[in-house]
């Protein structure tokens, strides 16, 4: 038996937003969801998403109490998160059914592992662009370029995508922000970033806003 003093926590952005499971649970309530996944057709960030839960199920069992997460740090895409929420929905709705729960070798307490599943549909159902970057992204940008090359310049690859993503919004004409001191620096740092970055994600959304021109 799994002592209750080690488990998981999935959360999105505030502790009021956010559940445990023990790390048997954990494991149970990832391999659901990797297997109702499992076998149906999807985007390339649709399999990225699934293999975040992929990985975070190997941390668990390689470092039991070590696969938290916060629900913006999975690879969404802002450019089809509709379609991408749509997708997780799905999967969670199969992740509850007979077929999925016969292709374990062990028959999981449903009465625990279903409410954990709604919560994480009931996360991701809220999700939008507000979540993915918001006020930290905010403040960063606010701070100026040093504080913005800091990130783009750190290990943190989830703050560097929420970050992109927020200047992606920043920058557009339509919000009127004066980006007089921010363009040039801000373009270099991108070019910068362009060429380092080992994530094509990131790579690409850099790309893309050097070529909106701002």
């Amino acid at each position: 038996m799994v002592r209750k003093t080690m488990g998981n926590v999935i959360s999105l952005k505030t502790d009021k937003d956010s559940f445990s499971m023990s790390n048997q649970g954990t494991d149970c309530f990832l391999e659901l969801l990797e297997k109702a996944a499992s076998g149906r057709d999807m985007t390339e960030n649709q399999r990225k998403l699934i293999d975040f839960l992929k990985a975070r199920r190997e941390i668990n069992q390689i470092a039991p109490g070590s696969a938290s997460f916060d629900i913006v740090e999975m690879p969404w895409n802002k450019e089809t998160l509709q379609e991408d929420t749509a997708y997780m929905m799905r999967t969670i709705r199969e992740a509850k059914s007979e077929t999925v729960l016969k292709k374990l070798d062990y028959r999981p307490d449903i009465r625990i592992v279903f409410p954990w599943l709604d919560r994480f549909a009931g996360m991701i159902w809220t999700l939008d662009k507000n979540y993915i970057y918001g006020d930290e992204e905010r403040k960063t940008v606010k701070a100026g370029i040093d504080s913005i090359r800091a990130v783009m310049r750190g290990g943190d690859s989830n703050a560097k995508r929420r970050l992109l993503f927020y200047l992606d919004q920043y920058t557009d004409p339509y919000y009127g922000n004066d980006l007089t001191a921010l363009s040039g620096p801000l373009k270099e740092l991108l070019k910068e970033t362009a060429a380092s970055a080992n994530e094509k994600d990131i790579i690409e959304e850099a790309l893309y806003l050097l070529e909106a021109d701002f």
